[in-house]
């Protein structure tokens, strides 16, 4: 017994209007209408009106993030374990007191003497 072709819902190909594809996103409909025209959101305008794709949405939105989230430390094993580049060290009282002390030295106005008026008569 042959098998019907799976929905293109099932796929992830599912067509999004504007306003569902900006709610996917979170972005205003407006936003996402003068993104697509420029280029960076992937969409099409069909007739009258413009028209995206799911899977391209969330291909997109994964495109953005950090290379180092999207690599997997070992993909054969049982947990692969994700990892960011976000990552930050932390900094300790004492030097994060003395870098704050040079930031603000650099932003205070130099004081002395103002410079004479060299005029001669």
């Amino acid at each position: 017994m042959p098998q019907d072709p799976p929905l293109p819902e099932q796929i992830g190909l599912k067509p999004l209007t504007l306003k569902a594809a900006a709610s996917l996103l979170g972005l205003h409909p407006n936003t996402v209408r003068d993104q697509v025209r420029r280029g960076i959101i992937p969409g099409a305008k069909i007739g009258r009106n413009w028209r995206f794709l799911e899977a391209d949405l969330v291909a997109w939105i994964r495109a953005g993030y950090p290379e180092a989230a999207r690599m997997q430390l070992s993909a054969q094993s049982k947990e692969a374990l994700w990892h960011s580049g976000n990552v930050q060290e932390f900094t300790t009282s004492s030097s994060q007191a003395r870098t704050e002390r040079s930031l603000d030295a650099l932003l205070e106005r130099p004081t002395g003497k103002r410079p004479k008026n060299i005029t001669t008569d």
